[in-house]
C-alpha cells in the first residue's frame, strides 16, 4: 500500500478515534466542574497510568490528525498532488506525527 494510502488512512482512523475520546475529555470536564471534590477526583484520576495513556493516546490521535489535515489542506490548494510529492507529504506527516506522539508521552510522563 502506497505511504499516501497509509496516511489518509491512518488520518480517518485518528478523527474516528478523536471522537471517542471525547467521551473521556467531556466526562472529566463535567466531573472536574461539577463541585470541588470532583475536580480533586479528576484530578487524584490523572495520577494513574490508565488516564495518563487516555491522554496520551487522545494527544497522539490529536496532534496527527492536525498534520494530515494541514497536509490534506494544502493538497486542496493544488500542492503536493504529483505522485512523488504526495508520497513524501505523507512520510513526512506520518513521522511528523511519530515524533509528536513521543513528545506527547514525555510532556504526560514528565
Amino acid at each position: 500500500m502506497p505511504a499516501t494510502a497509509k496516511a489518509s488512512i491512518f488520518h480517518r482512523v485518528t478523527g474516528v478515534a478523536l471522537f471517542f475520546a471525547l467521551t473521556f475529555v467531556i466526562w472529566a470536564w463535567s466531573e472536574s466542574l461539577s463541585s470541588a471534590e470532583g475536580f480533586e477526583f479528576v484530578k487524584g484520576l490523572f495520577n494513574g497510568f490508565i488516564a495518563k495513556f487516555i491522554a496520551w493516546g487522545t494527544l497522539s490521535v490529536l496532534g496527527y490528525h492536525l498534520i494530515g489535515g494541514i497536509r490534506h489542506i494544502i493538497m486542496d490548494m493544488g500542492h503536493w498532488e504529483e505522485l512523488e510529492s504526495g508520497n513524501t507529504s505523507a512520510k513526512i506527516a506520518m513521522a511528523l506525527g511519530v515524533v509528536f506522539a513521543v513528545l506527547a508521552g514525555v510532556w504526560i510522563w514528565s
